[in-house]
């Protein structure tokens, strides 16, 4: 199938597998996973046009509202923290699209930037599993030690 605006020649399943498979793991920890979708749209698909930036706020748009119902639902929604984090987002999403369109058309460029944008988010979660593994190893050893345990 043939999305004009795009220009891409896809079978219409791929682009659904890969929102399905996104969203059902995504969801369940109440993000919309549309940071894992921009990748497989500029990579696998190979639409780099500055709209897969608009398509990724689009799908935002359709997979936030479930998870935000979902919060409510269970009393768990931080209203202060919501009214913070909206501030601040509003004029991120503006800035975002306005870098995106002034200073990022290319998508060579585009592409380098988000390589290096998941790079990061990479980085700081492999530094935190570290951390955590750090801790719990040294919480078990001065247990040991009380216990006078010594493995070699």
């Amino acid at each position: 199938m043939l999305f004009p605006v795009s220009g891409i020649e896809v079978n219409p399943l791929i682009p659904f597998l890969a929102a399905f498979v996104v969203s059902f793991f995504t969801s369940m920890g109440g993000v919309s996973g549309a940071f894992l979708l921009l990748p497989f749209q500029v990579s696998v698909l190979g639409y780099t046009a500055p709209s897969v930036s608009g398509t990724n706020q689009f799908f935002n748009i359709v997979a936030i509202p479930s998870g935000v119902y979902r919060y409510i639902r269970e009393g768990r929604m931080l209203w202060p923290l919501t009214g913070a984090v909206i501030i601040g987002t509003l004029p991120g999403v503006f800035i975002g699209a306005w870098i995106r369109i002034k200073y990022l058309p290319n998508p060579k460029n585009f592409k380098l930037f988000v390589g290096i944008v998941l790079c990061y988010i990479g980085f700081r979660l492999f530094m935190d599993v570290i951390k955590l593994t750090l801790i719990k190893n040294n919480f078990i050893f001065r247990h040991m030690a009380k216990y006078e345990v010594c493995y070699v």
